[in-house]
């Protein structure tokens, strides 16, 4: 049997393809910029016999249909899954690329025994997953753990992207609301020198992750996307301000870097071509 992987970004598309449970390496491609252009690359590189496909996407879909993938807004309304199956002659699922990272997480990662789990992807926006008595939530319309629509305190200043493709959490705590200085600031804080950028950033991340660790009761929260490589830094910050925030039980919830890294959503999207629909 073989199944292939595609996790889509904004700009970087990963493959991994798995035959007989033997994975070969991750491979990067530049997103496309149209929809027939991806169309192309993602039947090239899956290549012929392949027996399905998983593919993750920055966004919501809809029986097979991207409906809301604000970094790749060309794709959305699109019949990409149906498109893709009669080029390649293989089932094709689609995925919220958090969904994903944490499916790879529950069955290989930080999460691996777990059976309630809180994915908390802070990169350029903030995303996440929940799985709940050990399988993805998946949500009525595809999109539960976005929790960057949680609300922010105190309310943030819109994103440079614009608003309101983005909620009050993800414009107060997601990578972008350091304008660019959060490699800066995370340096700076590895030197000992801990900035009150940081501080104050490290406050507003640590208040929806309180929230959701009070709200769900999680075995583990964890943090993936680019800021899970600044955990050594945050974690003892977030545990700090997450004792402020929390509820008794929520303070109890371990908060940790997700461990397979930037790899983590083309994994799961090779697992859920293995898994079939049930995944």
């Amino acid at each position: 049997m073989r199944h292939v992987g595609f996790d889509v970004g904004g700009t970087l598309l990963r493959v991994l393809a798995g035959s007989d449970g033997v994975r070969g390496p991750v491979a990067r491609h530049e997103v496309p910029r149209s929809y027939e252009a991806l169309l192309d690359l993602l039947a090239e590189l899956t290549g012929p016999g392949a027996d399905a496909v998983g593919i993750g996407l920055p966004g919501t879909s809809a029986e097979g249909t991207p409906v809301f993938v604000p970094a790749l807004p060309w794709l959305e309304g699109r019949p990409l899954a149906r498109d893709l199956e009669a080029r390649l002659g293989a089932p094709v699922r689609l995925g919220l690329d958090g969904h994903l990272t944490l499916l790879a997480e529950s069955v290989e990662g930080a999460a691996s025994g777990r059976r309630s789990a809180v994915l908390v992807a802070v990169g350029t926006g903030i995303g996440g997953a929940l799985l709940v008595d050990g399988r993805i939530w998946r949500g009525a319309h595809g999109s539960a753990g976005s929790w960057g629509w949680l609300q922010g305190e105190p309310e943030p200043a819109p994103l440079a992207a614009g608003y309101p493709a983005h909620g009050g959490f993800e414009r107060a705590a997601s990578g972008s609301a350091l304008g660019g200085r959060g490699p800066e600031l995370v340096a700076a804080a590895r030197e000992g020198r801990v900035p009150p950028e940081l501080e104050a950033y490290a406050v507003r991340l640590a208040r929806g992750i309180a929230a959701l660790a009070s709200t769900l009761d999680p075995e583990i929260v964890l943090v993936g996307g680019g800021m899970a490589d600044a955990m050594d830094v945050l974690g003892p910050m977030l545990a700090v301000h997450i004792e402020r925030f929390a509820s008794p039980d929520g303070r109890r919830v371990p908060v940790v870097a997700a461990a397979l890294g930037s790899g983590a959503g083309v994994v799961g999207a090779l697992l859920a071509a293995e898994i079939g629909e049930d995944w």
